[in-house]
């Protein structure tokens, strides 16, 4: 569970006052963004995101391979431990 941001909820407030909007419908758009940024990243479809005033977010080589491994293993134990693609010998 994502902790609560004070300061993040009192800008959307903000914003939310100034365009006559809920501030639930402010907040869900601004953690869209970063959803959506982080998504994508987890895909591999991005290497690096600048976002204007915000920063460069990018994710280390050494830890694509850390998670990529991670992920062939996972599959591999979950093929092992699914049912056996052998037919039944009727025994």
């Amino acid at each position: 569970m994502p902790r609560k941001n004070s300061i993040k909820a009192k800008i959307c407030k903000e914003i939310a006052n100034d365009l006559g909007a809920h501030p639930d419908e402010v907040l869900s758009i601004v953690e869209s963004q970063f959803e959506h940024l982080k998504m994508h990243m987890e895909e591999g479809a991005l290497t690096s995101v600048r976002l204007p005033y915000f920063g460069k977010f990018y994710v280390k080589p050494g830890r694509i391979s850390q998670l990529n491994y991670g992920i062939i293993q996972r599959r591999k134990l979950q093929g092992n431990s699914g049912p056996s693609d052998t037919p039944d010998s009727g025994v």
